[in-house]
């Protein structure tokens, strides 16, 4: 009896145990899932991001919208750099002006970029991945007001959206009411700084390209619309316009919107990602 039971058992224990053909079929099994399951888990972190991305603009625009509606429609002035006075700087450029509504931190911070760049890349650029840094700037300026304190941000301003700064008759008005249509115009962009005066160029002459759409090892002299024009959110930004809407833009179409009055529209020419 007692050896029909040992055999018994032996048999029991062989049944209920893997072979190494069954452990690597389920250990092939589980790596195939996780392959098919990461893409989307990232698309869905990205469509995340982008939506709280769309949001952040979102808030940005109100604020500036108040800020215009509080001084009669007027624009505020461009003003970057003022060291004998740097609280006069930090406080009256865009950041200065949302940060006094209460925009500011995070909200300022696109996710798919919140961490300001670990490293000097043209004095505190950006990059798809990482916001633009005061860190390296020059004290007294919008974005440094001191050896301790600067900001950081993932968005940037259309600076002709300042006083006398490309709208109008003349392209020098001071108002609000002369932003049209304001529902087309860009207010603020995913962006590598704090700013940008992008050239205008033709179909037939278009503005030059960036060598990548990265963001990455731009020269400090390079053109400003470089700026905008990366691949944040697949290939393309999100936008906040003057009218308070926002949206995703495709990078080739960044230019068929007004940047300023008088603006040739047209279809950019870009290299591949």
């Amino acid at each position: 009896m007692s050896f029909h039971r040992s055999r018994l058992s032996r048999r029991r224990t062989r049944r209920g145990a893997f072979t190494l053909t069954e452990l690597l079929v389920v250990i092939g099994l589980i790596a195939l899932l996780v392959s098919l399951l990461l893409p989307v888990v990232a698309r869905a972190r990205a469509a995340a991001n982008a939506t709280v991305c769309l949001s952040n603009l979102r808030q940005m625009g109100t604020a500036w919208t108040m800020y215009t509606a509080e001084n009669r429609g007027r624009l505020f002035e461009y003003l970057w750099h003022l060291p004998q006075a740097p609280d006069i700087a930090w406080q009256a450029y865009w950041p200065g002006v949302l940060e006094h509504y209460k925009v500011h931190g995070d909200t300022i911070l696109c996710p798919s970029a919140s961490d300001p760049i670990p490293f000097n890349q043209n004095n505190g650029y950006g990059n798809v991945a990482y916001a633009w840094s005061g860190k390296y700037q020059s004290q007294g300026s919008v974005a440094r007001f001191n050896a301790a304190t600067y900001r950081h941000s993932s968005y940037g301003f259309n600076r002709y959206l300042t006083a006398g700064g490309g709208f109008g008759m003349d392209g020098r008005t001071s108002t609000l009411a002369s932003v049209r249509p304001s529902a087309d115009v860009p207010l603020f962009a995913d962006a590598v700084f704090a700013d940008f005066r992008p050239v205008n160029g033709s179909a037939a002459a278009p503005v030059p390209p960036p060598p990548n759409l990265r963001g990455e090892n731009f020269p400090v002299t390079a053109p400003e619309h470089w700026r905008f024009l990366i691949a944040r959110h697949g290939r393309g930004v999100n936008v906040g316009f003057a009218d308070g809407s926002t949206r995703w833009v495709p990078l080739e179409e960044m230019y068929m919107h007004t940047w300023k009055a008088g603006w040739n529209k047209y279809r950019l020419p870009l290299p591949k990602l």
